[in-house]
């Protein structure tokens, strides 16, 4: 895929597994995950998913379990999207699971890839809605600055400013690919986690850098809001420790679910910037 470039910057480029996928025979997927059609063929079968935020492993099997009504034979939590890859094409794992704008950005990207088909009720979302909204976390005691977001967002959402970067960035089938910028906008800078774990929303280049959406997304917020936003790469598993200790302001891509109601939280939620309609299931074909 070809891919417009707007801007360019160098930041410090975060690790991802291409040697090593390469090195452990990548380019020789086994056949483990051929055959399947559906989601219900995944019972006794592997899945594999990117590790979840604050979400066990053994959690995440029953999750899935539980959506799909199946007993896995096992779940495999991986910390970014090139071992997710590895883990399907290597044979670890007869489906990936990710969210279903990742899954159409991989079946774009990526080749040997289908869809599994799965039954309606599993997306389990809400009359009108969707399953997760993603949005941005901070640190509670940020309420003021939370408000400022939330405001923001909404203004993006009324003038149709935040349907036109999803368009541009998510929904092309060539998205536009930005990079940051070393002047920014705004004098006060607030440092923003990014994983690259769910793409295009929150997106690496082969070269580790942040791209896409989540700039583009994160500029216009600065236009609105005075602030400077400076993207930090970090990995799911440490997103939240990065936040608490001060590492990071915010999390940029943070799933909140629109179906159940939260608990006391130690963290904030901003109001959500995209919709995700449900998990999606991806083999080999």
């Amino acid at each position: 895929m070809k891919v417009r470039k707007i801007g360019l910057w160098t930041a410090a480029a975060a690790a991802v597994l291409l040697l090593l996928l390469t090195a452990a025979g990548f380019a020789k997927p086994s056949a483990k995950g051929q055959g399947l059609s559906h989601t219900g063929d995944l019972n006794g079968k592997v899945l594999a998913g990117v590790t979840a935020a604050r979400m066990p492993e053994e959690n995440a099997k029953v999750l899935f379990e539980t959506i799909l009504g199946i007993k896995l034979s096992g779940y495999h939590a991986v910390k970014d999207l090139p071992e997710l890859l590895y883990e399907l094409k290597s044979g670890r794992a007869d489906a990936i699971c990710c969210p279903d704008v990742t899954a159409e950005y991989l079946l774009r990207t990526e080749e040997g890839l289908e869809r599994l088909d799965a039954p309606k009720d599993t997306a389990g979302g809400v009359e009108g809605g969707g399953r997760l909204e993603f949005a941005m976390a901070l640190r509670k005691g940020e309420e003021a600055l939370c408000a400022e977001i939330n405001a923001a967002i909404t203004e993006m959402k009324e003038d149709s400013m935040l349907k036109a970067l999803a368009v541009a960035y998510v929904e092309a089938d060539e998205p536009l690919d930005l990079y940051e910028t070393r002047e920014g906008f705004g004098k006060t800078k607030l440092y923003v986690g990014v994983t690259g774990t769910v793409p295009p929303l929150d997106r690496y280049d082969a070269n580790g850098r942040p791209c896409g959406f989540s700039i583009a997304f994160l500029e216009e917020l600065a236009r609105r809001t005075g602030y400077r936003f400076v993207t930090v790469p970090i990995t799911v598993e440490e997103s939240f420790t990065a936040l608490e200790s001060g590492r990071v302001d915010m999390l940029f891509c943070y799933g909140t679910s629109r179906n159940t109601t939260p608990g006391e939280k130690d963290y904030l939620v901003t109001k959500g910037y995209y919709t995700m309609d449900e998990y999606a299931y991806l083999t080999l074909k």
